[in-house]
């Protein structure tokens, strides 16, 4: 069986062999690869991502190639794309053709180069549909139209960002109608498939993570930050900062004590002149607001740490919080939960499916005086001896390690691959899930 892997990225392991720089993004993309590299397969994989320069190579017995692509601009489609994954299928000849990511404009160039339905497995990673839809709930509307010299220069303001979000959710929909496998985890992305393609089968698969948040230690009240917050991302409207902002300003009167430290890109200014010249429209508007909550100091910006420095992040908080306005399978929260971590999370998209509510805090979206609220729940649970907050933690954790199990998973994805190899026709439905999403 001949496998080929289209991914947005190369993985850790091939990258690094190839002296190409590494990113902290999609880890659970190497966790997968670790998984399945550990196993005697009899079976090709093909890794494809895209890169400055088309090339081909030979990394550890596996094919690789590099297309060009337009990554700073993933709603830009460029027909060349479908040119360039003629020649690698041609080459690579593959039985099977795995795409990670319904949103990039290299996922719809692919299933139109390969012309057979058959051969196309998507993997879910977001839902760019959702998230075209609520990418600026809880903005003010003033502040959506704005521009810094930032986004004048780049013609690139909230507004105009969920407009590139609406571009790629039409790709999303062209390519899913144009495969004949789908993967997914969630039942957001289950109902998006029926009601998009309902000719496509569905085959449930659950996401390995990256390596390091099934070992070694685990949270503990005793090492934790008393009132401290971790947050994951914070960069552009759909991660719901703003929200979390407007809770904290709510916090501040009992727990006057709190901090704040965010992982991710910093698009508030922090960092230098050049930072403060190229701020965009949302990282103004989150200093406003952080300036009118008289919170300001409370915050710290980390920008991009390694997976290390996450899980230290995450040991090390009192709780760990998600308010983003859409998600729908958030990797942040399934390391949170590994790791035993307090966690709460806005009930949106598919986030209950991997933290239902008896494993962490949830609330309804866009509501500030709500988040505060669950973030006081699990302070003054914990302050109070954390008999809640214990139960719920241990409740994640065991759910976890069996949703996001190695083994289990990496089979599962080989029972898919065995199913798709074999089947000789296009289905000619949506099947459920089985068991548990």
């Amino acid at each position: 069986m001949r496998v080929l892997w289209i991914c947005n990225q190369c993985v850790g392991q091939i990258a690094e062999k190839l002296n190409m720089p590494g990113s902290n993004k999609e880890g659970w993309l190497n966790g997968l690869f670790d998984a399945l590299s550990a196993k005697d397969l009899q079976m090709d994989l093909g890794l494809c991502f895209p890169a400055e320069a088309d090339y081909n190579n030979i990394v550890d017995d596996h094919d690789v190639f590099a297309f060009e692509e337009d990554t700073e601009h993933p709603e830009n489609y460029d027909p060349k794309m479908e040119e360039r994954f003629g020649q690698i299928f041609s080459e690579f000849k593959p039985d099977i053709v795995h795409i990670f990511g319904t949103e990039y404009a290299h996922t719809l160039a692919a299933v139109r180069a390969l012309r057979n339905p058959k051969k196309v497995l998507i993997g879910f990673q977001g839902v760019c549909n959702a998230l075209a839809k609520e990418y600026l709930t809880g903005v003010e509307e003033e502040w959506i139209h704005k521009n810094t010299f930032r986004d004048s220069l780049k013609s690139d303001n909230m507004e105009a960002q969920k407009k590139k979000f609406e571009l790629r959710a039409a790709h999303e929909s062209e390519a899913l109608l144009l495969t004949g496998y789908v993967t997914g985890r969630t039942k957001l992305d289950l109902q998006y498939t029926k009601e998009l393609n309902p000719n496509a089968k569905y085959l449930p698969l659950n996401e390995t993570m990256r390596s390091i948040f099934y070992e070694g230690d685990e949270w503990e009240e005793d090492s934790m930050t008393k009132h401290g917050i971790f947050v994951s991302q914070c960069d552009y409207p759909i991660k719901g900062f703003h929200i979390l902002v407007k809770a904290l300003g709510l916090l501040k009167a009992d727990y006057p004590d709190f901090t704040v430290r965010v992982a991710g890109n910093t698009i508030t200014g922090v960092g230098g002149l050049k930072k403060k010249i190229l701020i965009p429209t949302y990282g103004k508007y989150l200093n406003e607001l952080m300036k009118e909550e008289g919170i300001q100091e409370k915050i710290h910006f980390l920008g991009q740490v390694s997976a290390e420095e996450m899980k230290k992040e995450f040991l090390s908080c009192n709780v760990f919080v998600l308010p983003s306005v859409m998600e729908n399978s958030p990797n942040c929260l399934a390391e949170a939960l590994l790791l035993g971590v307090p966690s709460v999370a806005s009930n949106v998209g598919g986030v209950s499916d991997i933290m239902p509510a008896d494993c962490g805090f949830l609330y309804e979206n866009n509501d500030p005086a709500l988040l505060a609220d669950a973030i006081k729940t699990v302070f003054k649970d914990l302050d109070e001896g954390g008999m809640k907050t214990k139960a719920c933690v241990e409740k994640g954790k065991l759910r976890a390690f069996e949703k996001h199990n190695k083994d289990a998973n990496v089979k599962r994805l080989l029972e898919m691959y065995q199913e798709i190899y074999q089947n000789d026709r296009v289905p000619e439905r949506t099947s459920e899930p089985n068991g548990d999403l």
